[in-house]
């Protein structure tokens, strides 16, 4: 529990809930496409229609990562300026750890999603080699 309250300043960053946001649009996608529709000529084209689309969203699940990691940085040297290196070991931990987690949570997040989405394209495949 105690891990969580030390961490809980993390979640006052707008980026991180953008990759939780994307994170989750895309999966839902991903989730009702490969384990909810039944295969069919709808389900087909629904695949086509949305595979460029999530692989695209998915891509951007480590650039926001990326970013947060730039927003922790700069926020970090703004600290350190403003408060002419008081406290430098503090203001530069949590700033770094703010950074580094943005950074974490992008790339862990699009890891299933490509997976999902690997699974999702040999469903298509093998239903167009039975279908069409």
């Amino acid at each position: 529990m105690s891990i969580l309250n030390e961490n809980i300043f993390l979640f006052n960053n707008i980026i991180i809930w953008a990759i939780l946001l994307v994170a989750v649009f895309s999966y839902g996608i991903l989730i009702d496409l490969c384990f909810f529709n039944k295969k069919s000529q709808n389900w087909f084209d629904k695949t086509l229609y949305w595979t460029s689309c999530i692989k695209t969203i998915l891509a951007s699940l480590p650039l926001l990562g990326l970013l947060g990691t730039i927003t922790g940085l700069l926020t970090t040297f703004f600290r350190m300026s403003v408060d002419n290196g008081f406290n430098l070991q503090e203001v530069v931990s949590g700033g770094i750890a703010d950074a580094m987690f943005t950074t974490q949570l992008g790339l862990i997040l699009v890891i299933p999603g490509l997976l999902m989405l690997s699974f999702l394209n040999s469903k298509k495949n093998r239903w167009m080699v039975v279908n069409l």
